[in-house]
């Protein structure tokens, strides 16, 4: 899977160095489409997708000025990079999802340990973490530790031997699918929000993760993810109850008295 990851990644640096000028484009295109079957398989609809990238304009004459093709060229090249880009990123998230599951004693070990997972809501953040606090467990947001010279996907990995994950889904971003109306828009958490959601997934099990989403009118909520908790956050505290309630189903020591 890795080397995956590392061939599209490459493929991707390719990419981003053609240009209309350097004749690049035939070789990159070929290589996308053979590296697709070779990851993916022969009926994957990311070939589909690749072959409906279009570098040259659909409708052109003798007199259409060279700076239409170009344009049509640089779309087509954005087009492509965003294929790979997403192509990256499920590569990514398979990888993490097929790690291997906690064990019950690894967990056991650090039962007081919740990790955070969060947007741009700093309300929402602060709130889950003083509550984790009078619940007397010790709550790890990820900007807050020490990075000592690490990336930040080393950071991440190193600080995410917790028995338990709370991913906080906020109304960062606004977007709709491609082929809808922009008045169809609807709320949505950021990427890298989800990420983490599917990693502590994959790592810990869907038992021990809560989704506490933002109760906002028109706010997406992720499809995929079927089994997972999402928990609303509402300004009367119930979401509190239903995080102890969670807590204690996994063997977490918690007292919902504190938070009374």
């Amino acid at each position: 899977m890795e080397s995956n990851i590392g061939l599209i990644n490459d493929l991707i640096n390719q990419a981003e160095e053609i240009s209309y000028h350097n004749g690049e484009r035939d070789r990159v295109i070929k290589r996308s489409e053979m590296l697709f079957r070779k990851i993916f398989g022969n009926d994957t609809h990311y070939i589909s997708a690749l072959k409906k990238i279009r570098f040259s304009p659909q409708i052109f004459s003798t007199s259409t000025p060279n700076s239409t093709f170009e344009r049509a060229f640089n779309n087509g090249k954005r087009e492509l990079l965003n294929l790979l880009s997403v192509i990256a990123e499920d590569l990514q998230l398979e990888s993490v999802i097929n790690q291997p599951k906690a064990t019950d004693s690894s967990i056991k070990n650090d039962s007081k340990t919740i990790f955070i997972v969060h947007g741009h809501n700093e309300e929402i953040k602060l709130a889950v973490a003083r509550t984790l606090e009078k619940l007397k467990l010790d709550p790890i947001i990820l900007h807050e530790q020490p990075s000592k010279g690490r990336t930040i996907i080393e950071k991440f990995t190193e600080n995410s031997d917790v028995s338990f994950a709370i991913a906080i889904l906020s109304a960062d971003d606004i977007a709709y699918a491609r082929n809808e109306n922009p008045e169809n828009l609807r709320y949505r958490a950021r990427q890298n929000v989800i990420f983490e959601l599917g990693y502590f997934i994959g790592k810990l099990g869907r038992d021990r993760v809560l989704a506490l989403h933002e109760a906002v009118e028109d706010f997406e909520i992720p499809s995929d993810y079927s089994g997972v908790l999402f928990v609303p956050y509402d300004k009367t505290g119930k979401w509190q109850f239903n995080l102890v309630k969670e807590l204690k189903a996994v063997g977490v020591s918690v007292d919902a008295n504190n938070i009374i």
